[in-house]
C-alpha cells in the first residue's frame, strides 16, 4: 500500500486513464454494440429519405392528376370547336347567315312582326309565380310533399 500511495499525483492520472481507456475498449466499443449504435441512425436517415420520396411521389402525381384533368378539358374544347367548324361548313348555317346579312328571304316565307310585349304581359307570369306561392305557403308540409310527390 505505500507503494501505491508513494506514486505522484500524474501517476496516478496516468493509471486512471489507462483503466478507463481499457474499459472502454473492452466493454463499450466492442463490434456488436458499435453496430447496435449505428443501426438506429442508419434507420432514421432511412425512413426521412422514404418520407421525403413519398412526399415527393405525391405532389407528381397530383401535379399528373391535375395535367389529365386539363388535358380532357381542352380534349372536350377541341371537339366543340370541331363541331361548330362543322356546323358553320353545313349549308344550313351558311343559309341563315346569308339571309340574317342580306335580310333574304325564301319563297312563300312570311315575315311577321310582333309588338313589344305589354307590361301587363310582362308581369303577368310574375304575378301568378307569386300566387302559386302564396298558396303553397298556406298548405301544410304534409300537403305540399303530397303535391309534390303525386301532382295534387
Amino acid at each position: 500500500m505505500l507503494m501505491v500511495e508513494m506514486r505522484s499525483r500524474k501517476e496516478r492520472l496516468e493509471v486512471k486513464s489507462r483503466r478507463l481507456k481499457a474499459k472502454i475498449l473492452q466493454e463499450i466499443l466492442v463490434p456488436e454494440r458499435i453496430v447496435l449504435a449505428v443501426i438506429p441512425i442508419i434507420l432514421v436517415f432511412w425512413m426521412i429519405n422514404s418520407v421525403t420520396n413519398m412526399s415527393k411521389n405525391w405532389g407528381l402525381q397530383q401535379e399528373v392528376i391535375e395535367r389529365e384533368v386539363e388535358l380532357s378539358y381542352l380534349n372536350l374544347e377541341v371537339e366543340n370547336y370541331e363541331l361548330e367548324n362543322q356546323y358553320y361548313a353545313s349549308e344550313e348555317y351558311q343559309e341563315l347567315a346569308a339571309r340574317r346579312l342580306q335580310n333574304k328571304k325564301i319563297k312563300d316565307e312570311v315575315l311577321v312582326y310582333l309588338p313589344k310585349n305589354s307590361e301587363r304581359a310582362r308581369t303577368k307570369h310574375r304575378a301568378a309565380t307569386n300566387e302559386e306561392n302564396r298558396i303553397k305557403n298556406e298548405k301544410s308540409n304534409l300537403d305540399q310533399w303530397l303535391s309534390f310527390l303525386f301532382n295534387l
